[in-house]
């Protein structure tokens, strides 16, 4: 032990090896126990990117020569740079909640850790400390992630501007880290405290069922809080117009106003908000470590608990009922495909976790602009099938259909064209169909679920395109390094459906004719791609039927560059 440490004692078990382990084993668990693993480092710079960037942004903001030009010299940049600082506590807030939830399930011990670790002569109270050692490790981490970097740049560009000295940026830098970071780990022990206390207090199974749906309840403010960065000033301006206001209580000011408080620009109004900050965190840090005691006490001694099934559940047979009558009456693939696929995405945890968030950010937008709402719903609830195809059951689960078909006759686009149908109606068409029938007529009504279907099957169809592994069995390949592209296209892809889908059927109610080129158009598409396959099959250029394996991309591509012909 370093010299530093002489004379002081610590009992044995904190500083032994095996608790040191433990720790690196639930800190290597919450690190790498994902479907789409992106290791340690590059899910830290993904973290770090969203803070770092924003502070790039503001270089050209704080530029002296800029503001010289622009008269604002004399401006008190420790009040101007208010919005900014909103900004990074309310991005820094939403990325720590939002990676707190979306690892929630590495958090807690499953049935692997019970079974690994009760039979070793560990006690169980030095199992809960090194689970909380790791969390705790974890949580600076992330916070420490998120605001490094622009706890250097941010204070860089502002006194640099207001031509401050090195003290005043070393202040302002220690101001910004402290705030954002304590920021981090309030929005941390929020998501601790709420999925704890339903961890402790729900029966195990009716957590089991609500558990992906109240992370995506969580996920859903966290981003509308994320949403909320870019009108800090409009907040703050409105409270103090209205200082009742339930604005009052939106942690991000409260972070802000103990930001203003350290630099001295507060006022009595920012200086109450600086209270809850203190108050409020350390209310919520208490509760969630209430929390997540009870809840892993209780979770890990009923790991291994069999509890009901879900198919004797009357809802879950209720919706297992809607969704199977959209698989197809004759035995074969397409019918036993559809519904394991379906049960598979109901029963796993992580796949319920991203039909939520899809679900519910399709709603949200549908608020939002109700002008283009059924096409929001619609391409968002597509895309969040989509990628849940590419995650794997965590039960390999496609022995079965490799043993007893034959590849080359069968293809797997059918199956997933159906569980996105069986999805689509009952979550999109139905409901848009009641609300646009009692406000406009049940003909209009009609014809527009009929035109959504349309364009929604024409979404489907292209992101099924050479499609050939049955869904959730095999991962997608090049994720990882895909990732910021495939953003930016899907971006692109829900502006163009949303936006083009609701401009022209505006224009087609102007010429109500007009709807009948609809299925010319579709025909016309169908025909076309039909004879592409055709051509490319003659080339033997054309992969057909089912395969189980996510396929490497191809070393050696054919270009035809030849002349002939």
């Amino acid at each position: 032990m370093p010299n530093a440490w002489r004379g002081i004692s610590f009992p044995p078990w904190l500083v032994s090896p095996p608790l040191r382990r433990l720790t690196g084993h639930f800190l290597r668990k919450m690190a790498y126990a994902s479907a789409l693993d992106l290791g340690v480092g590059p899910l830290l710079g993904l973290l770090a990117a969203p803070g770092a960037f924003s502070a790039v942004i503001m270089l050209e903001k704080y530029s002296s020569f800029l503001g010289w030009m622009r008269g604002h010299l004399r401006d008190d940049l420790y009040l101007t740079s208010i919005p900014d600082k909103y900004l990074f506590l309310a991005v820094a807030m939403a990325i720590s909640g939002i990676v707190t939830t979306i690892r929630w399930d590495q958090i807690l011990p499953d049935s692997q850790d019970y079974l690994n670790l009760a039979p070793l002569p560990v006690p169980p109270h030095r199992i809960i400390l090194a689970n909380a050692a790791a969390i705790l490790t974890a949580v600076v981490v992330v916070a420490l992630d998120v605001s490094l970097i622009p706890a250097v740049l941010f204070p860089l560009f502002v006194t640099a501007a207001a031509r401050l000295s090195a003290v005043a940026f070393l202040q302002f830098s220690a101001s910004h880290l402290l705030c954002v970071g304590l920021a981090s780990i309030f929005s941390t022990a929020f998501v601790f405290a709420v999925l704890g206390l339903a961890s402790a207090l729900l029966p195990r199974t009716a957590f089991r069922a609500c558990s992906s749906w109240l992370r995506g309840a969580i996920l859903l403010v966290l981003t509308a809080l994320m949403f909320s960065a870019f009108d800090g000033a409009g907040l703050l301006r409105h409270l103090q117009q209205v200082p009742a206001s339930p604005v009052r209580y939106l942690p991000p000011l409260w972070y802000l106003a103990l930001y203003q408080v350290l630099q001295q620009r507060s006022t009595p109004l920012l200086s109450e908000l600086a209270r809850y900050a203190v108050s409020g965190l350390g209310a919520l840090v208490a509760l969630s470590i209430i929390a997540y005691f009870l809840s892993y006490r209780r979770r890990y001694a009923a790991v291994l608990e069999s509890g009901s099934h879900p198919s004797s559940q009357f809802v879950f047979r209720l919706v297992l009922t809607c969704l199977d009558a959209f698989a197809p009456r004759r035995p074969g693939l397409g019918r036993a495909g559809q519904r394991f696929v379906t049960r598979a995405l109901l029963r796993s945890e992580t796949h319920r976790l991203v039909l939520a968030v899809a679900i519910g950010f399709g709603w949200m937008a549908a608020f939002e602009d109700t002008a283009r709402a059924e096409f929001a719903m619609a391409y968002l609830l597509l895309l969040g099938l989509r990628i849940a195809f590419e995650l794997p059951a965590e039960v390999p689960g496609n022995w079965v259909f490799r043993v007893i078909l034959d590849p080359r006759r069968n293809d797997a686009p059918g199956v997933a064209r159906r569980v996105m149908l069986s999805f689509l109606f009952p979550l999109v068409l139905v409901p848009c169909f009641a609300v646009t029938g009692i406000q406009t007529g049940w003909v209009h009504a009609f014809v527009s679920l009929l035109y959504v279907l349309a364009i929604s099957a024409t979404l489907i169809e292209l992101l099924l395109s050479s499609y050939r592994k049955l869904p959730l069995t095999c991962p997608m390949p090049g994720f990882r390094d895909n990732f910021l592209v495939l953003c930016l296209v899907q971006f692109l892809g829900f502006e163009t459906f949303t936006r083009g889908g609701a401009a022209l059927e505006s224009w087609m109610w102007g010429n109500p004719w007009s709807f009948l080129l609809v299925p010319i158009a579709m025909a016309a598409a169908w025909r076309w791609n039909q004879s592409r396959l055709a051509t490319a099959r003659a080339e033997g250029e054309l992969e057909e039927g089912l395969t189980f394996e996510s396929a490497a991309a191809a070393a050696v591509v054919r270009l035809d560059l030849s002349d002939a012909g």
